[in-house]
């Protein structure tokens, strides 16, 4: 067959196959218009809007349940990239994973940074008893106020039992405990964007043992396909190499691969950026700034200032006493060696004016500024209180106490999430789909403030068993109620008005005698507590008028007599004696 013959043999399949097309297309749209207008032509269907078209319920327009036919045609991953020779494809970074360890243990600021981070995630390690305390629990997924049933509770405790023994074991000492597997897993991630660990199952296919690995040594595999199915569950996704050569394979099933900061860019294979890649100026300033003030106390070579002697000095006395300045005054480990030259006469040329060269805390101050930034984290957790000029404030401080609460909202929040969400997804839901694990007690407030608060929402929105139902106390048979006395002033009248049926006329009689009663009892009190005020009133007068008269009986008063003799009147009767005193007399009057 010539090539003529071929072009017109592949012509006509072309032609063939688009009118096929054509056709099918046309039959399928008249029929979509034909049951358009016979929607539109029946005036009483209720499931159309008033423009005609047909209003979507979820009964009509469910969620799609099938997958998708065909997989996506987008590039996900460089199909020409070199690096997948080896079998896997590697991280395209100019910083390795090597580099990247050694920045930490370079950078104390970075280890500051990571380390307090990884201590703070340890204290959700344990399992929560109460709402106030910080740990993780199980709850109903997507249901988290939703009490468990008896055998959801159950299922849970012995689900944490697993948990802290990171498996099914009957040693758990021999392996490592929850806080030693988030450490190791976190730190990872902190470091390399990328936390690893390996699920091991048992004969069920269930997972049952988890182990964390280096995440240095994982790698994506290689693929000739531009897009790596989630159904294909044999696929080998991930290997782990060890110089250079593929050690062990795994699938989806059998290997956790988290990623906090992950990327579109189809370079990256699907790798996280790490912080620390994020911050290399930061951390390159931060190693020449250190290194360059630790020097300066070993191998200071810049001289800060110069000897010279003015006049001719015999080269062998200044010699000599070169080597006896040096002696006496080098610096530590023989740094910031003085020059002494010879000139006319003796003089100092300083050549450094103040120990603030370059304003180097100023700068170290926005570098770790910058560091702590990325890393969602407020310098004040790592015990540096930055405010205004001169501020001086402690940790304790309401303003502090503040900031940190507001960093660990910012950072520590996302990285609990993260790790839950692996855990979810590659432990639990395999398990139960219907459980979650979650973290809880960041944001938990002392007992002193929420009793605070439910002293306010039992007045207003919640009930005494509602509050009591929180704490996980029996109900009160009376505690169906909102204490606030409007409230209560309602519902008693609402009670009084159902017992006593409808008022009437002889309902409305009978409350009038009730008032008069009243009214005429309380008269009769009030009289009788006029009577005894009355009465006590007059005994304290009868005291007051006795007293009165006793005082006056006692009253004496002195007064001189011409006469020698002393005159008592006594109750209006004289009596007259002589004075015991020569020249002096006295009328005393009683």
């Amino acid at each position: 067959m010539g090539i003529r013959d071929r072009l017109w043999s592949v012509g006509r399949n072309v032609i063939g196959v688009t009118g096929d097309v054509l056709s099918g297309w046309a039959e399928d749209e008249a029929f979509w218009i034909k049951a358009d207008n016979n929607k539109n032509m029946d005036p009483e269907s209720d499931e159309r809007a008033p423009g005609g078209t047909k209003e979507d319920t979820p009964e009509s327009a469910p969620p799609p349940q099938e997958p998708a036919e065909d997989d996506p045609k987008s590039l996900f991953w460089d199909p020409f990239s070199i690096i997948e020779q080896l079998g896997y494809k590697d991280k395209p970074s100019n910083v390795t994973y090597g580099t990247l360890k050694a920045i930490v243990w370079k950078v104390p600021i970075v280890q500051a940074i990571i380390k307090t981070r990884i201590n703070q995630m340890a204290s959700f390690c344990t399992p929560s008893r109460d709402r106030y305390d910080m740990g993780f629990k199980f709850i109903k997924r997507g249901q988290p106020k939703e009490e468990l049933s008896p055998a959801e509770r159950k299922w849970a405790e012995q689900m944490e039992t697993i948990i802290l023994r990171t498996g099914v074991t009957d040693n758990p000492r021999g392996r490592d405990s929850f806080e030693t597997f988030t450490r190791k897993f976190m730190r990872d991630s902190m470091i390399f964007d990328q936390g690893t660990f390996e699920i091991v199952p048992n004969r069920k296919d269930q997972p049952a043992e988890w182990y964390a690995i280096d995440s240095s040594t994982i790698r994506l595999a290689d693929s000739a396909s531009t897009y790596l199915n989630e159904d294909m569950v044999e696929a080998t996704r991930y290997v782990q190499i060890y110089d250079g050569m593929v050690i062990t394979e795994y699938t989806q099933e059998e290997l956790c691969f988290g990623v906090r900061n992950p990327s579109t860019d189809m370079r990256l294979y699907g790798y996280g950026t790490s912080e620390l890649e994020m911050l290399m100026n930061v951390v390159t300033a931060l190693l020449w700034s250190w290194e360059y003030n630790q020097r300066a106390f070993s191998q200071g070579s810049a001289a800060k200032g110069i000897l010279n002697f003015k006049g001719t000095v015999p080269d062998k006395q200044l010699k000599a006493f070169r080597r006896h300045w040096y002696q006496m005054l080098s610096g530590v480990e023989n740094a910031w060696r003085t020059p002494i030259t010879n000139a006319d006469e003796i003089q100092w040329v300083t050549l450094q004016n103040t120990n603030r060269e370059m304003e180097y805390s100023a700068w170290f101050d926005f570098l770790i500024k910058v560091a702590c930034g990325l890393f969602d984290m407020d310098p004040i957790e790592i015990n540096f209180k930055y405010g205004n000029t001169g501020q001086r404030s402690a940790m304790q401080d309401q303003h502090n106490r503040d900031k940190i609460a507001e960093s660990r909202e910012r950072g520590l929040r996302p990285l609990l999430r993260y790790f839950s969400a692996c855990l979810n997804r590659h432990i639990i839901w395999p398990l139960n789909e219907g459980m979650e694990l979650v973290f809880i007690g960041l944001d938990s407030q002392t007992k002193d403030e929420v009793s605070s608060l439910n002293q306010k929402r039992v007045k207003t929105t919640h009930t005494v068993n509602e509050l009591r139902a929180e704490d996980g106390l029996e109900p009160l048979e009376d505690g169906d109620i909102i204490l606030d006395p409007t409230y209560l002033q309602n519902k008693q009248q609402a009670a009084a008005a159902a017992e006593g049926g409808m008022p009437g006329e002889e309902g409305e009689e009978g409350e009038e005698d009730d008032l008069e009663a009243l009214l005429a009892q309380e008269e009769e009190e009030e009289a009788a507590a006029a009577d005894e005020e009355e009465a006590a009133a007059e005994e304290e007068e009868e005291e007051r008028r006795k007293k009165a008269q006793k005082a006056q009986k006692s009253l004496v008063r002195l007064v001189p007599n011409k006469n020698n003799t002393l005159r008592k009147s006594v109750n209006g009767k004289k009596r007259l004696r002589k004075s015991r005193r020569k020249n002096t007399v006295f009328s005393v009057d009683i």
